[in-house]
């Protein structure tokens, strides 16, 4: 079973495309060349990028430090979960071995900037799913005022349809973080800041049209155009010591094992039943000290049967009908 589950896992990350596009990065820090990078491995250019010691070592050759005094102050990344190909012309594009989930960039450089700089809390780390609306974006970057695409621009987008229309709301907020980080400074506290976006609009579409349709193909360029605006509004900000990237990755279609059921039919499909998180940790808990306890038990056991039976041992004394003493 466990040769199969590997074998499906390894099926489902070799034929996931991805990329990342570095659409501006500090003087002092050179991309080049075009090798494949594993999702793993941005967590570590990022932490060289910040001037920050790496964890893991690679030959990943795209990225070149110049300068190791001048660091970038922030990064910027924006993913796209369900696009294979952004398709811009800007920045440093290079392919992706999808062999970790996006979000883990997230979770790793969270952790290296609360552990470098647990004073500063929360501000320097911005995590913004423009699923959850204006609402959402507004407890972490402050007063937000999106700005809706126009009307005449969309020939085959509709802002009348559901799916349509949750996408065209998060370019508009993207637009709207653009301006407002493009018109306000940003406040140097002696800590790096990672900002997160996570633009989710685009699978359901692709899912919905498929990715070579008209409304695909409107929608990336959408996309590519609200990119550019906030890539300008960081670099402004940051005064050009800042990564801007774009991340894309289809896994989520390729690794697509099981569809969601039907919330009406949830009791028909006769689910196993739900464990709580902990259920490993105990579970390894009981495992291990079971079978410590029983190797304990045996290893007691032969050497209370191999025990000779004299005077001074305890054999002797309990099974004796009364003590017996030395005259």
């Amino acid at each position: 079973m466990l040769p199969l589950l590997f074998l499906l896992g390894m099926c489902g990350a070799a034929f996931a495309e991805g990329e990342i596009v570095i659409l501006q990065s500090p003087s002092s820090i050179e991309f080049q060349r075009k090798e494949q990078l594993p999702v793993s491995l941005i967590p570590e250019v990022y932490s060289a990028a910040l001037g920050f010691s790496i964890s893991q070592s690679s030959d990943w050759k795209g990225m070149k430090i110049n300068d190791p005094f001048d660091y970038a102050k922030a990064v910027v990344s924006v993913t796209i979960p369900g696009l294979s190909h952004i398709d811009m012309a800007q920045g440093h594009s290079y392919p992706l071995d999808t062999d970790s989930p996006l979000e883990e960039i997230w979770s790793q450089m969270e952790w290296r900037v609360m552990e470098r700089f647990s004073y500063t809390g929360n501000k320097s780390l911005v995590h913004i799913n423009l699923d959850e609306g204006k609402e959402a974006s507004q407890l972490q970057l402050g007063e937000l005022n999106p700005e809706p695409t126009q009307l005449s621009v969309l020939k085959h987008l509709n802002p009348e349809l559901e799916y349509d229309k949750a996408y065209l709301n998060q370019i508009a907020l993207l637009n709207g973080i653009a301006k407002k980080v493009g018109e306000e400074s940003v406040e140097n506290d002696g800590s790096p800041d990672v900002v997160w976006f996570v633009v989710t609009g685009m699978h359901p579409l692709i899912d919905r049209y498929g990715l070579k349709s008209k409304q695909i193909v409107e929608a990336k360029q959408l996309l590519v155009a609200t990119l550019q605006r906030l890539t300008e509004a960081y670099t402004k900000a940051y005064n050009s010591k800042v990564l801007v990237a774009a991340i894309s990755s289809d896994a989520p279609h390729t690794r697509r094992y099981r569809r969601d059921a039907p919330t009406e039919n949830v009791n028909e499909l006769n689910l196993a039943e739900e464990y709580s998180d902990d259920f490993p940790v105990i579970f390894n808990i009981i495992l291990w000290f079971g079978i410590a306890y029983a190797f304990v038990l045996l290893a007691v056991t032969l050497g209370i049967s191999d025990m000779d039976p004299g005077r001074d041992s305890i054999i002797y004394r309990m099974t004796s009908n009364r003590m017996k003493k030395d005259n």
